[in-house]
């Protein structure tokens, strides 16, 4: 039986976005399934706990490892990267590392100086337990690049030797089409599987659109800031456009009611931007008449953008977690 493998996805952050992009984009093309902690749905439970939860749940986790050790997590004193990979160590899930070159560091640092790409660049380095983590890494299976152009096809290939080896050396859990799993319990119907990989299809072209244009970020960033320029939002009103199509629409009742739950939010959303921003200096601003930093504002006028900002975060909360609710319930319902 044919399985999709799911991914679990270890970096830092800020530095290793668009590495991160690449990755997904490789892990889509080899046909499985990319899950990351910004596409996770938020939870009562504490971020490491859930963080456990995934990883056990993902076939094998992938590391990019670039040039810094990344967010510390205060009671072990390691960063969460770090406690990612042993985790995945100590329960026997197979992992491998993207491995970013000195070389590639270097380039990146000379396209943008302002961004912290190395451990001795951030407020507190951790040199020495970078070093460490890195050469832990080196102790299994790596890939070494020095061209994001090749993150893409080293993560495919690292999958495929992965997927070769299935039932002999591991034994992965995978996602399983649920018609592959039932063919030898009910009639073989050629139509029901047609419409089961075109649902497939859609799925993952539904899902690759919304990690690589960066939804997620997008409204962080536009709630952070409280600006954007207008191509930003135009992404997400064109998302919404093309997949509001009949063409575009689920055969899969249940998947189908999840998505436009999804539609819904994200062009309220957009909504929300276009009556609550307005243009100044070419970007679109937060009611900038009100907004202290471009004017003078009395304290009425600073009580009355403060209740435009509380909106603003409470919407780009609602349709963060909607993004993120659509991401795992679509997969659990479609390959339950």
């Amino acid at each position: 039986m044919e399985k999709k493998l799911q991914v679990f996805v270890s970096s830092t952050y800020l530095d290793l976005i668009e590495e991160r992009q690449k990755a997904v984009e490789g892990i889509l093309r080899a046909g499985h399934i990319p899950a990351g902690m910004e596409l996770f749905t938020a939870a009562s439970k504490s971020q490491w706990n859930v963080i456990e939860e995934w990883i056990k749940e993902s076939d094998i986790l992938m590391l990019i490892l670039g040039g810094k050790y990344g967010s510390i997590e205060s009671e072990s004193g390691k960063s969460y990267t770090h406690l990612e990979y042993e985790f995945a160590l100590k329960h026997n899930i197979p992992v491998f590392a993207v491995v970013l070159s000195e070389q590639y560091l270097l380039n990146k640092k000379s396209k943008n100086i302002n961004l912290a790409v190395f451990e001795r660049e951030v407020a507190d380095p951790q040199i020495e337990k970078y070093k460490d983590f890195k050469k832990l890494v080196h102790t299994n299976s790596i890939r070494n690049v020095n061209d994001i152009n090749e993150i893409t096809g080293e993560v495919a290939f690292s999958l495929q030797r992965f997927t070769n080896k299935d039932g002999t050396e591991y034994n992965f859990k995978g996602w399983i089409r649920g018609t592959e799993i039932n063919q030898k319990t009910v009639v073989h119907n050629p139509q029901n599987n047609k419409l089961f990989r075109l649902d497939e299809t859609l799925l993952d072209e539904v899902i690759s659109s919304i990690e690589l244009e960066s939804f997620i970020d997008t409204i962080e960033y536009i709630a952070t800031y409280c600006s954007y320029e207008s191509e930003t939002r135009q992404k997400i009103d064109e998302f919404v456009y093309t997949y509001s199509q009949p063409s575009k629409r689920f055969f899969n009742e249940e998947v189908q009611t999840l998505f436009r739950k999804l539609l819904k939010s994200l062009d309220d959303y957009t909504n929300h931007l276009a009556w609550n921003f307005f243009p100044r200096n070419e970007r679109q601003y937060l009611y900038p008449d009100l907004n202290i930093d471009l004017t003078w504002v009395d304290e009425k006028g600073r009580e009355l953008y403060a209740k435009h900002l509380s909106k603003l975060s409470q919407i780009s909360r609602q349709t963060i977690d909607e993004i993120r609710n659509f991401v795992h319930d679509s997969r659990v319902t479609f390959y339950k």
